[in-house]
């Protein structure tokens, strides 16, 4: 959690804006004269299920709780954020702070770095590392790759490789807190990692991060990763990232296997859009560290784990990540010509053998079950219905109370529809019969259908944590500041069109100085990093026009977004008001109409853009 994500949490907004602004009751929300001009009918409005504010009146304007206090204080975003994490007791960085984390990252960096080249010179050049070339080879894994890869063997002692780092200059917390030494109970440290086949794991800028270990014996655990530590978390990594995202963005394609020797014979064999979750469940930073490259995920499921319980909410909660990352709709739609959602698909592959085996072995059935690959709920409905529970009664009611909600959470009514009836069908019952048990996706009152309680609403509208539609427009920025005049000039985008504080202020400093360089001159902190993390977010590599046409494109889709949200919260403020006064306010109808026109024209505009790739696409072929 952000330090801004952790000060809202600890905060009212209503208990914020009531101590200067008079607030009564409105359902669920809160209304009163607007502080910021002169009105006789209150038209300002608080949202706490939100954490919103916003005037329906001359203002016009909105935003969160530290927009509020800028304006009614007249202060800058910096003194905002100071005040609220005062007053939240939440500890801000400061410039001494960041700079002293930097150098820590840098120190480990530079420590797993010098480990790996001392783990890969074991290996390549001395005597003790030839039993394990042997095994490599065995394995089918060329020289080429342990040079690429930078495979190592650590040494047998305890203390070899802290000697080495010492000698090198490096303290021995330092090394610990790398999570190469472990802490003795009596005191002292020894070597985490002694007679094991090394692999080091290096992050999407290359930089080496921690390692992972196999056994070259019978000693468990079987394969060992270095512990968490300020650079390393595995839940937050995926192996052979840094080599795989050329590929992966080119072809628009991910493929996910479980393990190091999976991810290393695919590149070996020239399949280099493959990395690897190191053997754990799908997290949601991994999803997110491949969300900007790729719009086709592709997971190589273990045939030895299909019918395990395990590995079908294994599957599930793979397909509620991508649900929620929302890949497609949060920013992939610019980077592709494809404009649909994100596609997750399940390679299934031969009893009895992974992919290293199969690749090795078979590179040409690889490919054709690479091509082949099963939608995810295909899947799930097909491996439901071969389980001897599908063949009663009983059984059929649990498989359609797991699957059910997972057809319910698409937002796509037409693909609700489609996998209904492929439900209904794999389970060989009357779509009818499958209906009246348990509903229709989206139907008002269907259990785990869409009808929503008004928190998930609320919930549902309120910005995910890092905003990416709106970070990657700032990405584009600062990646390429020729563009600031173009989204500045061409495109009528302000600041209520960003939801995230330190994307408004982010906004706000861009506008006002005209020059992408000014956010790396202000003296907040936390706007810094922040800066710093869009500057190294991942972005294709674009032609000059091609650069254009994103920018336009990404600010296109946060209008439509912004003019959305207004019909939302304009809906929701009149929701308690009788009819007749919502109809006889003239002005509340002359801008619900127009808000009703410009959704239509950016519709219109997006379903053109479309039209006409497609269009090119047919005339170059």
């Amino acid at each position: 959690m952000s330090v801004i994500d952790d000060i809202k949490g600890q905060l009212d907004i209503v208990a914020i804006v009531g101590e200067r602004v008079p607030l009564t009751k409105a359902g669920r929300n809160f209304k009163a004269s607007c502080p910021f001009h002169t009105e006789r009918t209150p038209s300002f409005y608080v949202f706490p299920e939100r954490g919103t504010w916003r005037c329906f009146g001359a203002c016009a304007t909105g935003g969160d709780l530290f927009s509020f206090l800028q304006r009614a204080e007249n202060i800058t975003f910096a003194e905002a954020l100071r005040r609220l994490a005062d007053r939240a007791g939440v500890t801000l960085p400061t410039p001494r702070v960041a700079a002293q984390e930097e150098q820590t990252h840098r120190v480990l960096f530079d420590l797993n770095q010098e480990a790996a080249d001392y783990f890969h010179r074991i290996l390549a050049y001395s005597p003790a590392g030839e039993q394990t070339l042997r095994y490599l080879a065995s394995r089918g894994i060329s020289r080429e790759s342990i040079t690429r890869f930078q495979l190592g063997l650590s040494p047998k002692g305890w203390e070899i490789l802290k000697n080495h780092l010492r000698d090198r200059g490096y303290g021995e917390v330092d090394i610990l807190q790398a999570g190469l030494l472990v802490s003795r109970e009596e005191g002292g440290t020894y070597d985490r990692f002694r007679e094991r086949l090394m692999f080091p794991i290096r992050d999407a800028k290359g930089r080496h991060i921690g390692f992972g270990a196999r056994s070259l014996d019978d000693s468990l655990p079987k394969y060992m990763n270095s512990p968490q530590s300020p650079v390393f978390d595995k839940s937050g990594v995926l192996y052979a990232l840094d080599a795989a995202q050329e590929e992966i963005r080119a072809s628009g394609q991910a493929v996910i296997v479980e393990g190091y020797m999976d991810a290393l014979q695919a590149h070996q064999s020239g399949f280099t859009n493959v990395v690897a979750a190191m053997g754990t469940s799908l997290t949601e930073r991994q999803v997110g560290l491949l969300k900007g490259l790729a719009i086709q995920f592709l997971l190589a499921l273990d045939p030895d784990a299909a019918g395990e319980a395990a590995t079908r909410r294994s599957l599930e909660g793979a397909w509620n990540i991508f649900q929620r990352v929302g890949v497609a709709a949060a920013g992939v739609g610019v980077l592709h010509p494809k404009d649909e959602l994100p596609d997750l698909r399940i390679i299934s592959l031969p009893s009895g053998k992974d992919p290293d085996e199969l690749i090795r072995q078979e590179p040409e059935e690889w490919l054709r079950r690479v091509a082949a690959a099963t939608p995810i709920l295909d899947y799930l409905f097909s491996w439901e219905a071969s389980r001897p529970e599908a063949a009663t009664p009983a059984g059929k009611q649990a498989i359609v109370e797991r699957l059910f909600p997972l057809i319910s959470a698409l937002k796509n009514p037409f693909e609700q529809s489609r996998n209904f009836h492929r439900l209904a069908e794999a389970l060989g019952v009357p779509e009818r019969d499958l209906e009246a048990a348990i509903g229709r996706p989206g139907a008002r009152g269907s259990r785990g259908g869409r009808t929503r309680t008004p928190q998930a609403t609320a919930s549902a509208l309120q910005a995910p944590e890092g905003d990416t539609l709106e970070e990657h427009l700032l990405a584009l920025v600062l990646r390429w500041p020729d563009l600031l005049p173009t989204a500045l000039e061409t495109v009528d985008l302000c600041s209520d069109h960003f939801q995230r504080p330190e994307n408004v202020e982010a906004w706000r400093v861009l506008s006002e100085h005209g020059s992408s360089e000014a956010l790396f001159d202000v003296s907040d902190p936390t706007l810094q990093a922040h800066s710093q993390r869009l500057l190294g977010l991942p972005l294709p590599s674009l032609t000059p026009e091609e650069r254009r046409r994103a920018i336009l494109e990404t600010a296109r889709r946060l209008d439509e977004r912004y003019i959305k949200r207004l019909n939302e919260e304009a809906i929701e403020a009149v929701a308690r008001l009788p009819q007749e006064i919502v109809s006889s306010d003239a002005a509340f109808v002359a801008a619900t109409t127009e808000r009703s026109h410009r959704l239509k024209e950016l519709h219109e505009q997006g379903r053109w853009g479309r039209w006409r790739k497609e269009a090119l696409e047919k005339e170059r072929k």
